[in-house]
Order: structure tokens, then C-alpha cells, then sequence
């Protein structure tokens, strides 16, 4: 097996003559839940651009064998942005829904409650045929709050399971940024700030922990 998954991993790196594939991190397009009018929440959210590791900052997507240090870089299989931004915006978009509030980019309103999230993806390890692994730390900085609460620093992990082929490694990525935004609306008012982990079919998230920051 490990065998037959190196022999897709090396024909996918190596495709020279083939038209490059690109790929997005945006789920297919659903009912917008959070329109004016909708929301419940009594503050809004402002995702800032995301922090990644330097060797992702990059248009191939690279993906790893199993059991194996070695990362490849796959020529035909390209991110259709920079990843900083569609991991910002698919984190973003998720917040939104699970908390039912505003998600106001980088922008900074006057005299309305804001979180400011700043994300700092520590890992995003795409295990060709086997799963996907993020890690990120995210700080929670409020603003314009009459009686703000005190920052939070706070960490998790999650896993996803996925089969053979691009479309269902990106597709896992989705879905393990669809499980952070969870982990991170947990630890915001409005989420489910009891949840500490959680383990579907579609993977497993697990929350390390919050601390108290300045």
C-alpha cells in the first residue's frame, strides 16, 4: 500500500506536461445564515491575515508519504491563491456561521463591540491518502467593549481523515478548517465554551487549552 501511495505521490510531482489543477479551501457556496437582520450576537468578529509556516507560502501544495518526513512539492496541483488568505476567509466564514454574528474582515467600525481574532497556523500537513493535520494558536483581543474581557490565548489540533486523490485531500482541509472554526467560536461568548474536543466521522478536533494574556 505504502508503495502504491509514493507511485501516485510521484506521479502527481511529475507531471510536467500536464495543465496545472488548482484547488480552493472555499466550501461550495451555502445559505447566507448571517445577514443584517439574522445575526444574534451582540458584537461582531474581525479575522486578521492569517500567520503560516514559511514553507507553505507557496502556490504548490505539498504533501507528504506516509510514514515519511519528506515533503513534496506537486507541479500540477496549485493552491488558486495565496493559502494565508484562503485559510483567513474559510476561517472566517465558518466563525460567522457558527456564531451567528458579523465577520468584518480587517476593517475596524467605531463604537461597535468587536473580537479581533488573530490566527497562527502552526501546521497544515496534507498526508497524501491518509489525513490532514492542523495545529493552530489563535489570540482574542476585544474591542470597543464597555467592560472588555481579558485577552485569551488559546491552542488546538485537528485531524481528518481522507482518501486518495487531490479533490478529497482539499476537500479534508475544508473540513478540518470547518472544525477549527469551531474549536475557536468554543472559546468566544455566543459558542459552546464547555466543548473541549470533538470526534465526528469527519475527524477529530481537540482544544489544548486557553490562558489569560496581556
Amino acid at each position: 500500500m505504502r508503495v502504491l501511495m509514493w507511485g501516485a505521490l510521484a506521479l502527481l510531482a511529475g507531471c510536467a506536461g500536464t495543465a496545472p489543477q488548482y484547488y480552493s479551501l472555499q466550501a461550495p457556496a451555502i445559505a447566507d445564515t448571517t445577514q443584517v437582520g439574522q445575526v444574534a450576537g451582540d458584537y461582531i468578529i474581525s479575522v486578521q491575515p492569517v500567520l503560516i509556516p514559511q514553507e507553505l507560502s507557496r502556490p504548490q501544495i505539498l504533501v507528504s508519504g506516509p510514514e515519511s518526513a519528506e515533503v513534496v512539492p506537486l507541479s500540477t496541483s496549485l493552491w488558486s491563491g495565496p493559502l494565508e488568505s484562503q485559510i483567513r476567509d474559510a476561517l472566517a466564514a465558518s466563525l460567522a456561521r457558527h456564531l451567528n454574528v458579523l465577520e468584518v474582515g480587517t476593517t475596524q467600525p467605531d463604537g461597535v463591540p468587536v473580537w479581533n481574532i488573530y490566527v497562527d497556523v502552526q501546521r497544515f500537513d496534507s498526508l497524501y491518502g491518509r489525513e490532514v493535520v492542523q495545529e493552530a494558536v489563535w489570540r482574542l483581543v476585544p474591542q470597543g467593549m464597555k467592560k472588555p474581557p481579558e485577552k485569551r490565548l488559546c491552542s488546538g489540533q485537528v485531524r481528518v481523515p481522507v482518501g486518495e486523490g487531490m479533490s478529497r485531500l482539499v476537500a479534508g482541509h475544508r473540513q478540518a478548517l470547518n472544525l477549527l472554526a469551531e474549536g475557536i467560536a468554543s472559546t468566544l461568548p455566543g459558542g459552546q465554551g464547555g466543548v473541549r474536543d470533538a470526534a465526528t466521522q469527519e475527524g477529530q478536533l481537540v482544544l489544548r487549552g486557553c490562558a489569560r494574556v496581556s
